[in-house]
């Protein structure tokens, strides 16, 4: 109190304006002169607890223990499903790993754990999508038919046979084969099932099995007319494999000496647009040696028509109206052995129109069957019936196009030359190394140049060549001589390519090869055809028919444009279809057959 009795005056509070002399908007808030400091200190600090929020914590955890099981099982089943441990392992641990550098670094809790699920759930959807494409609708995983499997009850015997359909299989009733209840049985359909998958997935045209007593099974596969040795599988569970694919395709299982065939249908895949399905045609032997089993996988991309099986363009225009517009004639279609000679045939079938047209085909083995046209596989009854005398049968049914898979004597040829100048159109495949090989192999049967040239279209020749994985090739600058010795252009400065050598496989951080998903390693993915064609014109019928020296003809038809097959191989390396190494070996001189089939 000052003398006064009033109150005594402090300066620091008398500097403040009274509420009369501020603004509205600069009144001052209302403070407490007598609160200690040391109140005001500790009112800044959080309440009980602030530090640990118990529900934060419990998410962070929950969410390391899904990082760490989901990084396990994809290291897991990348293995199951033949996928890349290493690159995919990585995609989700280093996703996660920073997704959760992320959510510790944001300040606000919830937007951390958002970005979090955002880096690490991408990566794990990415992989969940891709090895869905790669098994059957049973073993997809986040999915509505995965969500139905584990609401199902949890029935452990079907969840179990769900779990091992990696390949879905038709037998040759039609009908989903059962799972086997014994155990053994089990483990060997299982195994059964794995080889199809691996098989498919692989691009395999053909399977070869050799079970030998006391050894290992033996498997090769064709994969774009190259032989791979797959790992072996031990006798016992290869004996149920055999067993397995005898009984879905209709055989005696029981039966390990006699010839047999079959056939039934399998697809992997998610059950999609993505799915693979072959249609598997099983043929088994036997001796005292062991049994062998060969599985032939034909697929849907296998049915290709005339534009599909590789012709240069030039050869396509010159192709295509000699099919569909001349209404008579004999054509040649020639090759090696295993060249593609019957695929070609049959796409030139499917160019016609088979609901205006009868359309016949005599073969020795149908290899597919070709819609809406009549297939006849060739039956010599013991030995009593030719092939020739089939063929006459065959045309006496007045067929409008037919085909001859085989020229085996010449009785064949001459009823096709006949058949043609009675207006008949006919192909006829056989196997030569060029056109003119074939050509003179046609006029000697015949034995009549007159009538050989007289209903002769044309004479083709073909190689199938590998086609290079445009995932993993590698370009390199072709040597200018090459291209000038190729007939190739040689101002574009264009490169070539060819496969990964094996010291320029990328590896994982264990040292791994990484190897591209896409061919599987082999650096080429799919074949097509190299074509050599010679169209008759009315005058190389007439120096035919005179007998001219096939030199003359080819000579003549040189000059009228005609391409060498080498020549027409080199625009498909120039274009970077193939490689070089790919023509020199297709285009070499077939082994004799002994070797060959060695």
């Amino acid at each position: 109190m000052d003398d006064h009795g009033g109150q005594r005056s402090n300066p620091e509070f008398n500097a403040i304006p009274p509420d009369s002399a501020l603004g509205p908007t600069d009144r001052m808030p209302d403070i407490t002169v007598n609160m200690p400091l040391s109140s005001l200190s500790l009112a800044a600090l959080p309440t009980e607890g602030g530090y640990f929020d118990p529900i934060k914590i419990v998410v962070l955890l929950l969410m390391l223990i899904l990082f760490a099981y989901t990084a396990a099982w994809v290291q897991a089943d990348t293995k199951k499903v033949r996928m890349q441990p290493g690159l995919w392992v990585s995609m989700v641990f280093f996703g996660g790993l920073a997704g959760l550098v992320a959510w510790l670094l944001i300040p606000v809790f919830f937007v951390g754990l958002i970005v979090y699920l955002v880096l690490f759930g991408g990566a794990s959807i990415a992989y969940v999508l891709q090895r869905n494409q790669r098994v059957g609708p049973t073993q997809t995983v986040l999915t509505m038919a995965h969500f139905r499997r584990l609401g199902s009850g949890g029935n452990k015997e079907t969840t179990a046979k769900d779990a091992q359909d990696r390949t879905r299989i038709k037998d040759a009733a039609g009908k989903t084969p059962e799972w086997p209840k014994d155990p053994d049985q089990a483990a060997g359909y299982q195994a059964m099932q794995d080889l199809l998958f691996d098989a498919i997935w692989r691009r395999s045209s053909d399977v070869r099995m050799d079970l030998v007593p006391g050894q290992p099974l033996k498997i090769v596969y064709r994969v774009d007319g190259v032989d791979r040795l797959r790992e072996p599988i031990e006798e016992a569970v290869a004996t149920i494999i055999f067993a397995h694919l005898k009984r879905v395709a209709g055989l005696n299982p029981e039966e390990n000496r006699r010839p047999q065939s079959g056939n039934f249908k399998a697809s992997i895949g998610a059950g999609g647009k993505g799915d693979k399905t072959a249609q598997v045609e099983v043929r088994t032997s036997g001796s005292s040696a062991g049994q062998r089993m060969i599985l032939k996988l034909i697929s849907e991309e296998q049915k290709f028509r005339l534009p599909d099986i590789g012709l240069a363009k030039l050869q396509q225009d010159q192709m295509q109206p000699l099919v569909t517009e001349t209404k008579s004639g004999v054509f040649l279609v020639s090759g090696p052995k295993q060249g593609g000679v019957t695929s070609t045939l049959y796409a030139i079938l499917r160019t016609h129109d088979a609901f205006l047209q009868n359309i016949h085909t005599l073969e020795m083995a149908k290899n597919m069957d070709v819609e809406n046209i009549t297939q006849h596989v060739f039956d010599s009854q013991g030995g009593t019936v030719t092939y020739g005398r089939r063929f006459r049968t065959l045309l006496r049914t007045e067929p409008d196009v037919c085909m001859s898979g085989d020229m085996p004597d010449a009785e064949t040829a001459q009823l096709a030359a006949a058949a043609a100048k009675q207006g008949k159109k006919v192909y006829i495949g056989l196997n030569a190394k060029d056109t003119f090989h074939a050509l003179r192999a046609y006029l000697q049967a015949v034995n009549d140049p007159a009538l050989a040239a007289a209903g002769l279209l044309g004479v083709s020749s073909q190689r199938l060549v590998r086609l290079l994985c445009t995932n993993c090739r590698k370009a390199y600058k072709p040597d200018p001589a090459l291209l000038k010795k190729g007939n190739l252009p040689t101002g574009e400065n264009r490169p070539f390519y060819r496969p990964p050598n094996p010291d320029e496989v990328e590896v994982d951080k264990r040292g791994n090869p990484i190897i591209c998903q896409v061919c599987q390693g082999s650096g080429y993915l799919g074949r097509t055809g190299v074509f050599e064609l010679l169209i008759l014109d009315d005058e190389l019928r007439g120096l035919i028919a005179a007998g001219s020296d096939l030199a003359a003809v080819k000579t003549a038809a040189r000059k009228k444009g005609m391409l060498y097959l080498q020549e027409v191989a080199l625009f498909k390396v120039y274009e970077g279809l193939t490689s070089i190494n790919e023509v020199l070996r297709v285009t070499k001189d077939p082994a004799p057959a002994a070797a060959a089939s060695a």
